[in-house]
């Protein structure tokens, strides 16, 4: 004779019976809950499958798929043969946010961009590779400085397909493409972009536009974004003193 299934109305079960939901998404809150208050340690294997499944009354495909979503979000680890554990923060797992300088972008009525270059060039040996066009192919190449309230923070320059049917040159030139660069809004025609940064000194130039001083730290943010033929449009780079950009992220289980 089997067991029945056991009740939910015991306080570390709470979180499943006063979630709403998809029942998968419920029961990876219970889960994650029992992560986040110890019952479950790094390195300690949880219940099987099977017995979470009978445990809470749910189907083996809905354990399946909450334990599958904490699996991706690096909260738990599937051992073939073995059987599912816990993991602890994971350094490589690490997605810092671009804070600060987001701020700044988001604020659009403190925001102006000044123009220092705008032209029709060939393609050279490194806009060539970054936007895959043929050496010699005319592109658009931009110089552009951003500032918050009538002070520099924000140098950029982008080298940009030249096609006329694009709203590309159009959309860059407006302020909404900075920010939408970074949070993926108000781009409607860039699929996915990528984003390298690294630190660097700022050289005379550069500093001049800011008005900083020369080999200032800073951090250059080099990136490519594609369109939705997965064609590379547009790159280049920003350049924004250390103090406009903190890097910030969190790491392992965090209640909300």
């Amino acid at each position: 004779m089997s067991k029945p299934c056991q009740k939910l109305d015991l306080p570390d079960d709470r979180p499943f019976n006063e979630a709403k939901g998809p029942a998968y998404l419920r029961l990876a809150g219970s889960l994650k809950q029992k992560i986040a208050s110890g019952e479950y340690q790094p390195g300690a294997k949880i219940p099987s499958e099977s017995a979470i499944s009978k445990f809470y009354c749910l189907s083996p495909m809905t354990v399946r798929q909450a334990v599958g979503l904490l699996a991706e979000q690096g909260l738990l680890k599937r051992v073939h043969g073995s059987g599912t554990y816990v993991c602890g923060p994971d350094w490589t797992r690490a997605t810092f946010t671009l804070e600060g300088l987001l701020e700044l972008l988001h604020d659009k009525s403190g925001i102006s961009i000044k123009i220092l270059r705008a032209s029709m060039r060939r393609a050279g040996l490194q806009a060539s590779a970054a936007l895959n066009v043929v050496e010699g192919t005319p592109i658009i190449s931009l110089m552009r400085l951003v500032s918050h309230e009538g002070r520099p923070f924000l140098l950029n320059k982008a080298a940009l397909r030249f096609d006329p049917r694009s709203p590309i040159v159009e959309s860059e030139l407006e302020v909404s493409s900075l920010s939408g660069l970074f949070t993926g809004e108000g781009n409607s025609f860039i699929k996915k972009a990528l984003l390298l940064v690294e630190p660097c000194l700022l050289s005379p130039v550069e500093a001049g536009h800011l008005k900083i001083e020369t080999e200032t730290a800073a951090f250059k943010i080099n990136y490519t974004f594609y369109d939705y033929t997965d064609s590379p449009v547009g790159s280049g780079w920003f350049l924004a003193p250390k103090t406009a950009v903190q890097l910030r992220t969190r790491i392992g289980v965090w209640d909300d």
